[in-house]
């Protein structure tokens, strides 16, 4: 439950209980980044296809958690805000261009699981332009996969891609 300080009182007041439907919607979203995330860790190692793949998956998992929160994004909103995180092109670079899976596949699902919970904080805020304060989201949650990516390997959708990985995800 969140407390909001009143400011005409000063006064701590509770925000009510979340509905029966945004509690789904969380379920959901959460469920929808764990699967990309797990996407990820099989993407990550294909050769050549591997990063644009990875960057298609991060797309189509934005373009999906925005359309939960009933939002339509625009495919220059997705670039801006993936552009924004800044480390996002490079880490999926970095990974995709070691040829060595034990260390590209936590590197690819760290990033895409950042991407996901820092999406999800961006919509639930009304996706301001400025996205530095979602830096420590965004390094949270990748040392989260870092501490332990075999939790977050084995989602059954995970050989199922969020979307059409060739096509833009905004169509």
């Amino acid at each position: 439950m969140n407390d909001r300080t009143n400011s005409e009182s000063g006064q701590l007041a509770r925000e009510a209980p979340p509905t029966p439907e945004e509690l789904e919607r969380e379920r959901e979203t959460d469920a929808l980044i764990r699967w990309a995330t797990a996407r990820a860790g099989v993407i990550v190692v294909a050769p050549i296809v591997g990063s644009m793949a990875l960057m298609a998956n991060e797309a189509y998992l934005v373009v999906r958690l925005a359309k939960l929160h009933g939002v339509q994004l625009s495919s220059s909103a997705i670039g801006g805000f993936l552009a924004g995180l800044g480390g996002t092109l490079a880490g999926q670079t970095l990974a995709t261009a070691l040829p060595f899976p034990p260390l590209q596949i936590p590197i690819g699902m760290s990033v895409t699981y950042a991407v996901g919970k820092v999406a999800k904080a961006w919509l639930a805020d009304g996706m301001p332009k400025d996205l530095s304060k979602y830096k420590q989201v965004f390094e949270q949650s990748k040392a989260e996969v870092r501490k332990d990516p075999d939790a977050f390997k084995d989602h059954p959708d995970k050989d199922q891609p969020l979307g059409d990985e060739d096509q833009d995800p905004t169509k």
